[in-house]
This record gives structure tokens, C-alpha cells and sequence, in this order.
């Protein structure tokens, strides 16, 4: 809070400053604690359609066209009427899945000054939330389009099972699969510098023990910065939540139980059902994932009482539009579900 209120001068502000700020750090907030940033496993975007059935996202489109020779006269080389093959992009709607709609109340101070610092504890319970809804839903929306699509016939069935407890193997054997890329979307291989490790907290004890994942103090840091994820100003505890390392140059981030479990609800699963899927191995090329945030947060007078109460809402959907990219990492036994499944929110007050 010090730097945001450093122009400031004090912890007390007016109403009008106080929602400007708030809307600053509630923003700020909620994408440090993200454990995914674009470029890993996810792209997202922010939007501020506060009345959009959707959240626009650009995606590339795949290009599938071979290199061409200089001066040759196909693949639109430069030497004809053709144009060059170049990458294009399109405009992707991902629908409103779900939104959270919280109340942070603060206490009316003196001369109807508003102590800002009240509210940091709260901040800090709506980020948490957000955080469990938006990566639930990614990975409700990674693997629905990774079962669907096996169930369909229309890949094979691209999981790695785990032999031996050997989870290091099992995270290197998914890698190799999206090295292999998605041809027919045009994919030769899917880009290191794109992929990311979600592992279960058991997963993550398991390669400990072992001593297979980089953690803790200096290498955490020095493993951040020369990735280039975050400048050197950046406190990686606060950043990188789950960050735990890296696996076969994958960064690995730890999802809790209830992020899990809120996945499977996403699905319109019975609780337990993905309790064999470990980990997950996903490049972002064929993920997207946004939330809709109000920049204009809402202030009324608190019904409980003396003081002010505050607003923000935010709107995320996910959606995954290429099943290869998903690569599941499950126990011996597993068995995917049955049938379409399609991702809904339960209980949204969208």
C-alpha cells in the first residue's frame, strides 16, 4: 500500500480518491496472485465491458504453410502477385462463466475520512477467491476439451500415466507430447517458453523427497529473473504464488485442493472424480482465459452500519481451443468421463 499511497501522504483519504485507488490495487491485487502469467500456459487480457456476455481475446491463428524457397513462385512467394504467408489473428469470444460480486465494508473515520488500510485484509479474501474461480475454470476448460475430443475420436488419447511414483518421468514423458505439436492445427512443436506444470499438493511432496524441483530463497529468485518473468524490483513471494520451480524447463505451480475441486463442480462432475488426474502439462497457445474487471467500483453506505461499503466485481471465463496442448498426468486406474461434458458455472450470480 506504502508506494500507492506514496503521492498521497496519508492513510486517509476522500471518497472520490478512495475508489480511484481502490480500483488501482484491487486490479494490481488480483493478477499478482495469479499463478499463470501470459506467456505460461494462459493469455489473458483484461476488459472493461461491464455488460458483455463475453470477454474478447485475440488469439494467432495457426499458419500451416511450409518455408518457402527464395524466388519460388508457390506459397505466395515475394515474386509473384501472391501475398507472403504471414500470421493472422482473430477475435475470441470466451463467455461469462462465472463472477464474483464481494463486499468489502470500511468504517466511517472522522470528518467522514476513510482509513484505506481497513480494507487490505479483505482485499487480500477477494483475491484468493478470484484466484480459486479463474484457475478452476481453466482447468475445467483444459481438460473438457482434452476428454471431449479423445471421447470424440478426434485425437488420441495424449495422457502420461504415472509408473513407479515416478512423477519426474511422468512430467518429462507430457513434455515430449507437446513437442510433438498438433499438425493439423499447424503446430510442429509447442513453444517452450508457453508451457507450465499444475501440480497437487501430493504431487509436489512427491517430487520433493526426491529432490527433483528447484525451491525456496535464492534459486527461486534466480531461477525468476533469468527467465525474464519480472523485473529485479519484484518480491517473487508476492508474484509467483505457487511457483515452486521448474521441471525439464517447465515453471511448476501448486493447485490447491479446492481449486481441484471447484474444477470438477465447473465440469458438472461428482466430487472426486478427477482426484486421479496429478498434474497437468499445458502450453498457452491453446488456452485463453479473462476477467471482466469494473474499474468504476461501486460505493454505497454501509447497510450494517456507520461507513462506507465497497464494491468490485469481476467476470472470468476460460476456454481451451486446441485438446493437444492439455496433456493430463494420472494415476494408474483412470479412467476419463464419459460423454460431453460441458463447462457451466454453478450458483454464478452473473
Amino acid at each position: 500500500m506504502e508506494a500507492i499511497f506514496a503521492d498521497i501522504k496519508t492513510p486517509y483519504v476522500n471518497e472520490a480518491t478512495l475508489k480511484r485507488v481502490m480500483s488501482s490495487r484491487v486490479k494490481d491485487n488480483i493478477f499478482q496472485g495469479i499463478f499463470t502469467k501470459p506467456g505460461e500456459a494462459v493469455t489473458e487480457k483484461y476488459s472493461e465491458d461491464v455488460n458483455a456476455a463475453e470477454i474478447q481475446v485475440i488469439r494467432v491463428k495457426p499458419n500451416s504453410v511450409n518455408a518457402r524457397e527464395i524466388g519460388a513462385d508457390v506459397n505466395g512467394a515475394w515474386f509473384n502477385s501472391a501475398d507472403a504467408q504471414t500470421a493472422t489473428t482473430e477475435a475470441y469470444g470466451i463467455k461469462i462463466l462465472t463472477t464474483i460480486d464481494y463486499n468489502i465494508d470500511v468504517p466511517t473515520n472522522e470528518q467522514d475520512m476513510i482509513n484505506v488500510d481497513v480494507a487490505e485484509a479483505e482485499l487480500a479474501n477477494l483475491s484468493g477467491k478470484v484466484n480459486k474461480n479463474v484457475n478452476a475454470l481453466t482447468f475445467a476448460a483444459q481438460l473438457t476439451k482434452n476428454f471431449n475430443d479423445v471421447n470424440a475420436g478426434t485425437i488420441a488419447d495424449n495422457k502420461v500415466t504415472i509408473t513407479d511414483d515416478n512423477y519426474l518421468a511422468a512430467i518429462i514423458d507430457a513434455g515430449a507430447k507437446l513437442d510433438d505439436g498438433n499438425e493439423a492445427q499447424g503446430i510442429d512443436a509447442y513453444p517452450d517458453d508457453e508451457r507450465a506444470v499444475f501440480l497437487r499438493p501430493s504431487a509436489k511432496s512427491a517430487l520433493l523427497k526426491k529432490g527433483q524441483i528447484i525451491i525456496g530463497g535464492s534459486d527461486k529468485a534466480q531461477e525468476i529473473l533469468r527467465r525474464g518473468a519480472f523485473d529485479s524490483d519484484t518480491d517473487p513471494s508476492v508474484a509467483t504464488t505457487g511457483y515452486i520451480g521448474e521441471v525439464d524447463g517447465m515453471p511448476c505451480y501448486v493447485a490447491s485442493k479446492p481449486v481441484w475441486a471447484l474444477a470438477e463442480k465447473y465440469m458438472g462432475l461428482t466430487a472426486g472424480a478427477l482426484d486421479k488426474v496429478e498434474m497437468l502439462v499445458v502450453s498457452g497457445v491453446g488456452t485463453g482465459r479473462a476477467l471482466a474487471f469494473n474499474a468504476a467500483i461501486k460505493m454505497i453506505d454501509c447497510p450494517a452500519g456507520q461507513g462506507r461499503r465497497i464494491q468490485p466485481k469481476y467476470r472470468m471465463g476460460a476456454e481451451c481451443w486446441d485438446g493437444l496442448s492439455v496433456v493430463p498426468v494420472v494415476s494408474s486406474g483412470f479412467t476419463a468421463p464419459e460423454g460431453v461434458i460441458t463447462v457451466k458455472a454453478p450458483g454464478s450470480r452473473a
